[in-house]
């Protein structure tokens, strides 16, 4: 070989040399400047305009990666495919979600990533993270709501339902004029069965109290009557004999047959005490029927008002 060809030679392999590290370069320089996992999000129905190529990716405000890519899929139109790639410095799990949240009032966004825990399970590299709804689409909501209601309140407010609530305020005003109406005229009426449903309460109560004694009466009678008897058979039967025992006998007879006149006379005492008593629970069942009978026909029969009324005029 001359010294001409080594040369050449030597000029080839440096110019080979110089463009293969420039070629390894270009390949091997961004890896090595921007480490990270790749991870794909997919927008449905959502636009991400505002969102560049090299938008931050933040977790909860702390900046952890880039978006690296943003392309339309070709398998589903509705569908915008965001490649990001996430350092190293933090693990992706599969219950995380991403947003795009504004930055301030430039109208570009940024991914949000918010959720994780640690029991979930790593997600691999170039793994779909689930999106949620942002701020964006949130107030998107809010517009849609108050737009809708804006129209129902305009619904309501039109000329018909305006006429059919001055129609249903003027019918109300008139039942509530002829229920007065027939407070009134039924005022008497109702004054008269509250005041015979207090004389009623009234008798029942003297009745009661006029009961009680004779009750009394009664069983103090009888506890006298058991022990004059028992007291009388034993010295009858210590002190006399068989024929003074008849003759004692018809005495006892007799004392028997007073203390059974004596006893229907306090049994017809109380007899017409009952009757006073059934007296006064016939008054207040027919002040509670009267005033039971007033309650049903304002409460089933509200129209009979303005019947009645003209019937008076």
């Amino acid at each position: 070989m001359t010294h001409e060809q080594r040369t050449r030679l030597g000029i080839f392999l440096s110019v080979a040399t110089v463009v293969f590290v420039a070629v390894a370069g270009f390949f091997v320089a961004p890896l090595l400047r921007d480490p990270g996992t790749a991870y794909m999000i997919k927008f449905r129905d959502t636009s991400v305009h505002g969102l560049i190529v090299g938008a931050p990716v933040k977790y909860r405000g702390v900046e952890v990666g880039r978006v690296i890519r943003i392309d339309v899929s070709q398998m589903d139109l509705d569908c915008v495919d965001v490649e990001v790639k996430i350092t190293p410095g933090l693990v992706v799990k599969t219950d995380m979600m991403a947003v795009l949240v504004y930055v301030g009032l430039t109208g570009q966004k940024y991914i949000e990533l918010s959720g994780g825990s640690l029991e979930a399970e790593n997600l691999g590299a170039r793994g779909e993270i689930p999106t949620g709804r942002g701020l964006g689409e949130k107030a998107d909501d809010i517009v849609n709501n108050i737009q809708t209601t804006a129209e129902r309140i305009t619904e309501l407010l039109s000329p018909e339902n305006i006429e059919r609530f001055a129609a249903f305020l003027e019918n109300a005003e008139k039942s509530s004029a002829s229920i007065s109406g027939l407070v009134d005229s039924r005022r008497a009426s109702l004054e008269n069965t509250l005041g015979s449903l207090e004389k009623a309460s009234v008798e029942f109560a003297r009745a009661t109290e006029t009961f009680v004694p004779l009750t009394e009466d009664l069983s103090r009678l009888v506890r006298t009557v058991e022990a004059n008897s028992e007291k009388t058979l034993g010295n009858i039967s210590e002190r006399f004999s068989a024929e003074e025992l008849g003759m004692v006998l018809k005495d006892v007879r007799a004392f028997l047959d007073t203390a059974t006149v004596s006893l229907r006379k306090v049994e017809s005492v109380l007899l017409e005490q009952q009757s006073e008593l059934q007296r006064t629970f016939a008054s207040l069942g027919e002040a509670i029927e009267n005033l039971a009978r007033f309650s049903r026909e304002i409460a089933e029969e509200p129209s009979s008002i303005l019947r009645i009324r003209k019937d008076k005029k």
